[in-house]
């Protein structure tokens, strides 16, 4: 998403500037609201590994419900494949026609 709604996107920029000191209104404007930058953002400003610095943020938006989530999918036991296997064997070779054969 590069773009986030308006009023969602002000109140998700103030928790983050009232959370980390370090990022500035214009920092977080420069990221358009795109998740993944917010993160690099947090790792470079304020310090963070980028595995905790996902892991805060994602906590933080997952209160406004701004990006879209990837649902939990039902893991099903795929149908086992039946194994086919293939013999091969030499091939006979073909007479030529331009050998006869011999008498």
């Amino acid at each position: 998403m590069t773009h986030l709604p308006g009023h969602a996107w002000q109140d998700l920029k103030k928790e983050l500037m009232e959370r980390w000191h370090e990022l500035t209104e214009n920092d977080l404007d420069s990221t358009y609201g795109n998740s993944h930058s917010i993160v690099d953002l947090l790792e470079r400003k304020v310090g963070m590994r980028i595995e905790e610095a996902s892991e805060r943020f994602a906590e933080i938006a997952s209160h406004y419900h701004l990006y879209d989530e990837p649902e939990e999918e039902e893991q099903t036991p795929k149908a086992a494949k039946e194994e086919r296997t293939m013999e091969l064997s030499p091939k006979k070779p073909s007479p030529r026609p331009d050998v006869l054969p011999k008498p």
